[in-house]
């Protein structure tokens, strides 16, 4: 319609309607030359935009252009690809290789490799990086060879079959695909239609009936737009395949809907690591925030029994000390009184203890014919007057020593010789950090999760863990569970977790607050995946399964519970199927934008 509003337009500016006049020649030939400008533009216009049902254009697989052939072990997984090889010509070939479990690429091995049909054929082996090897060869005959790869890599080896390297064979020729339907059958078109409508012109021009202009300019029109709509269909027509002739050409539709092709120096560079998905029991996991202090006995503080002066000082700040080490002497402050009244003391404990033993030993000698209670107190009378004895027997004089009751380091202090000390001052404090204790705040909907009476799958193995929060490296240690809290705090309703932490590395200092983590097993055994294994396209999981050497495949999955570091796939995946657990961002970004 937009054509012929166009061309009526034009015949108007050259005569009247009303006095309707028999066109020259010129007018002829401008109606012509309008008439062929929008057959010529609008069909190529129509065509620009055009989609066949929204089907979307396939571009070429990126390994179009070489061949490849892959190979894979229980140990291994190796990648081939080579580009066409001429007989008694050089040629370089890439091997990729890495661990079949792992998805990591394979350093420094130990790698020689073979042809198997000709024992004359010597291949090279050069490493360019981790993982990526080149082979250089001279292959004699235009046929089918077959290598074996002897791998070494660690404490595994293995000897891979790389079969069907094809010398002198070609790559498929891809044909270009047709871009405008406008050809010869186009042209002949408008040819017939511009010669149609000039014998028409011409005819009702000799016989000039009645309205004979109006009908022969009208049908002027409508015979210069028939061609256009022919051009149309034809240029439609041209993209479309019926499938009677299909294009030898490698493209991505080799691959499913749900696939995608990463090649290996992708893989490698992304570090696109896989693990195995294992059937295996679930951890629910708790993070609780709970503080470092000193194990009980675990933490000694020396306090000052008498009045009086350093004398000694036998330690420093931060030494180690073992148990009973003398630490400090201090002489006391007593008047003459008090000596005189401590050495009558222990003149008095002395004569006890003398007494005592005199008494213990004439009732041991008659054993037999007297009461076993009076030999029994006079032994409890003689172990008293002993450690009576040792009281004043170590206080040797004026001098009061210091022995540490623990093994452990000194903390800081602030003593020097002569300074004075009165009763009761605290002098050294001593840690024992080889064993400290762990107290964790835990509310009752996260205890709620670990021993649930309605939830039989619910264990009561726990594994516990702490991590330190204030130390620029993160480092953590295994935890021994001493109690549940028994009570409620009633100001935050929280209970407590105490555990015991073994300090072996002396990481952790009393204190520090730290992170712990509660994990209780699940008896029911499920297929867990790494928590960094799952994904999201349009708002559900998925999971990337590496399903060949340079194959990746999308699953959508259910998942259950779920933790920071484990996830439960309820359906979807199958046991021992290998998923993608880092590098799975950009696996997913390839995948949308392929």
């Amino acid at each position: 319609m937009c054509e012929a509003y166009a061309l009526l337009h034009v015949i108007n500016l050259k005569f009247n309607i009303k006095n309707l006049k028999l066109p020259t020649m010129k007018t002829i030939i401008i109606i012509l030359t309008a008439a062929l400008i929008l057959i010529q533009v609008a069909p190529v216009v129509g065509h620009e935009g055009h989609d066949h049902a929204g089907q979307k254009k396939e571009a070429s697989t990126p390994g179009g252009s070489w061949f490849t052939v892959n190979s894979a072990s229980e140990a291994f997984e190796a990648v081939l690809r080579y580009f066409p090889i001429k007989p008694n010509e050089e040629t370089a070939m890439q091997l990729f290789l890495s661990d079949f479990e792992t998805n990591a690429a394979i350093d420094t091995a130990q790698l020689t490799v073979t042809c198997l049909d000709d024992k004359n054929v010597i291949i090279e082996v050069h490493y360019i990086e981790p993982g990526i090897y080149e082979l250089h060869a001279t292959f004699p005959e235009e046929k089918e060879y077959t290598l074996a790869a002897n791998i070494i890599s660690h404490n595994e080896a293995d000897l891979m079959v790389l079969g069907s390297i094809e010398v002198g064979r070609e790559l498929p020729k891809v044909e270009k695909e047709k871009t405008s339907g406008f050809g010869w059958n186009s042209v002949f078109l408008i040819v017939v239609g511009l010669i149609s409508g000039a014998l028409l012109m011409f005819l009702f021009s000799r016989n000039k009936p009645a309205g004979s202009g109006t009908i022969a300019t009208i049908t002027v029109i409508i015979l210069l737009l028939i061609p256009g709509n022919f051009i149309k269909i034809a240029l439609a027509h041209g993209d479309e395949d019926h499938g009677d002739k299909k294009e030898e050409t490698v493209r991505n539709s080799d691959l499913a809907n749900d696939e995608m092709l990463i090649l290996k120096e992708t893989q490698f560079m992304f570090s696109m690591l896989t693990e195995y998905a294992d059937k295996t029991n679930y951890y629910t996991v708790l993070k609780l925030y709970g503080k470092i202090m000193s194990s009980l006995n675990g933490e000694a503080r020396i306090i000052a029994s008498q009045n009086g002066a350093i004398a000694s000082i036998y330690v420093n700040i931060g030494e180690k000390v073992s148990k009973g080490q003398v630490l400090a002497i201090i002489e006391q402050n007593l008047s003459a009184s008090e000596l005189i009244q401590i050495q009558n003391e222990k003149n008095n404990a002395i004569a006890e203890y003398e007494n005592a033993k005199k008494d213990y030993d004439r009732l041991k000698s008659l054993e037999d014919v007297i009461a076993g209670k009076d030999l029994l107190a006079a032994k409890i009378r003689l172990e008293n007057a002993t450690n009576n004895k040792k009281i004043y027997d170590n206080l040797s004089g004026r001098m009061l020593t210091l022995s540490s009751p623990i093994a452990g380091v000194m903390d800081n202090f602030n003593l020097a010789i002569g300074k004075q000390v009165a009763q009761g001052d605290r002098l050294f404090t001593i840690f024992n950090i080889k064993l400290l204790k762990v107290e964790a705040q835990i509310f009752d909907q996260d205890l709620h999760k670990l021993n649930h009476p309605d939830t039989a799958t619910i264990g009561s193995q726990f594994t516990f863990s702490v991590e330190c929060i204030q130390e620029e490296e993160h480092f953590s240690e295994f935890a021994r569970l001493i109690s549940f809290g028994k009570s409620v705090n009633p100001i935050n309703q929280s209970s407590q977790v105490i555990l015991e932490l073994d300090n072996k590395n002396e990481l952790f200092k009393p204190g520090q607050f730290a992170n712990v983590e509660i994990k209780a097993k699940n008896n029911l055994k499920q297929i867990v995946v790494p928590s960094s294994a799952v994904s999201e396209i349009n708002g559900k999981p998925v999971v990337f399964v590496h399903s060949a050497p340079e194959i990746f495949k999308v699953i959508f999955v259910q998942t259950g519970q779920s933790n920071s570091s484990q996830t439960v796939i309820l359906k979807g995946l199958e046991e021992n199927q290998r998923v993608i657990v880092d590098g799975a961002y950009q696996v997913k970004s390839i995948y949308l934008n392929q």
